[in-house]
């Protein structure tokens, strides 16, 4: 009988593995990926917290008009922030149905005061772009707010959190469905067949 060899360990370097599994060469052992940052996730019962305060800050200093949310993330801040201040909002144009186009002020904006807001602001570059579309529209006075600001960043004139880190919005989870006042494309109600006959 022949002798037998020595058993390998599933998990030792000499055991074969698939390539997708292997173990690196040297460095075994060692973390190179840099700093760790923790990830936050806000709720929606953290988001609705967020937006009262901020509306009762901003309802005790200005009073707006029309809330203009920049696309994507602050259509829901600005939608939110427009029910908190008692405000009408609406993301469709009213004469003609649509969407408006990106870095299109609503017609309601001339003349008015206007609260413009977006979920998250960094360098400022996007508010500097939608407050010059709006004094271009004829807005009679405009102010900013953010849900979230970046320590180093550009302030806008009211936000909810300063801070560095990632954080994860509810809204970047998939469509929300199970709360009306975030329905920002509805689908329009087919005609009832009688409606078309008609026309």
């Amino acid at each position: 009988m022949p002798p037998r060899s020595p058993r390998r360990r599933p998990g030792s370097p000499e055991h074969t593995l698939s390539p997708q599994s292997e173990l690196p060469r040297g460095l075994l052992g060692q973390d190179r990926s840099g700093p760790r940052t923790l990830v936050r996730e806000m709720t929606w019962a953290q988001f609705d917290g967020a937006v009262q305060a901020m509306a009762r800050e901003i309802a005790g200093a200005y009073t707006c008009d029309l809330v203009v949310g920049i696309a994507p993330g602050g259509l829901y801040v600005g939608s939110a922030l427009a029910s908190a201040l008692g405000i009408l909002g609406r993301t469709r144009d009213p004469l003609t149905g649509r969407m408006p186009k990106v870095m299109a002020m609503p017609r309601d904006v001339k003349g008015a005061h206007i609260l413009l807001v977006d979920d998250v602001i960094a360098s400022g570059m996007t508010l500097r772009r939608a407050i010059d579309v709006a004094r271009k529209a004829g807005a009679r006075q405009i102010r900013t707010a953010t849900l979230l600001s970046r320590d180093q960043g550009a302030s806008p004139d009211w936000t909810v959190l300063v801070m560095e880190g990632p954080l994860v919005f509810p809204w970047d989870y998939g469509p929300v469905t199970e709360d009306g006042r975030f329905d920002l494309a509805p689908e329009p109600e087919p005609a009832s067949p009688r409606a078309r006959s008609r026309a």
